[in-house]
């Protein structure tokens, strides 16, 4: 049984292990939500929700493999939703999964809709080739 709820200090070893595991380089920040998705006591999945500059910025979903196409990462992005109804939010996602944020709330948007700091983040991720795009959930 999977269990998703809001990370405990304990959880954050799981996290950055499998971030590790995943390849995906960014640091678990102070202060961010974790949400993880839990086998046990192991962190199987995870989505960080960061305050910055105002805005709540969705970030380094990830479900660990063997787990994937279980339905684990709606489930944690159905439970970001309550922090996500709170301000404005933006993910910056690979382009492959627009629906699967669409079905969050999230909408398409251009560079130019974007917050500064993120519109220097898309744009360094599109020079490394990566397939991504913005995306905005406005409040509902």
């Amino acid at each position: 049984m999977i269990e998703v709820c809001e990370a405990s200090p304990l959880d954050v070893r799981g996290v950055v292990e499998l971030y590790r595991e995943a390849g995906y380089g960014a640091p678990v920040e102070p202060g961010a939500t974790l949400i993880v998705a839990k086998a046990g006591r192991r962190v199987v999945g995870v989505v960080r929700l960061c305050s910055e500059e105002q805005v709540t910025v969705l970030r380094g979903m990830q479900v660990k493999q063997g787990f994937q196409r279980q339905g684990i990462g709606a489930r944690l992005l159905a439970a970001c939703r309550p922090h996500l109804d709170r301000q404005q939010a933006f993910c910056l996602p690979y382009t492959h999964l627009v629906d699967f944020y669409s079905a969050a709330g999230f909408e398409v948007v251009s560079s130019a809709e974007l917050p500064a700091f993120l519109a220097q983040r898309l744009a360094s991720y599109l020079a490394e080739g990566q397939q991504v795009l913005a995306m905005r959930r406005p409040l509902p």
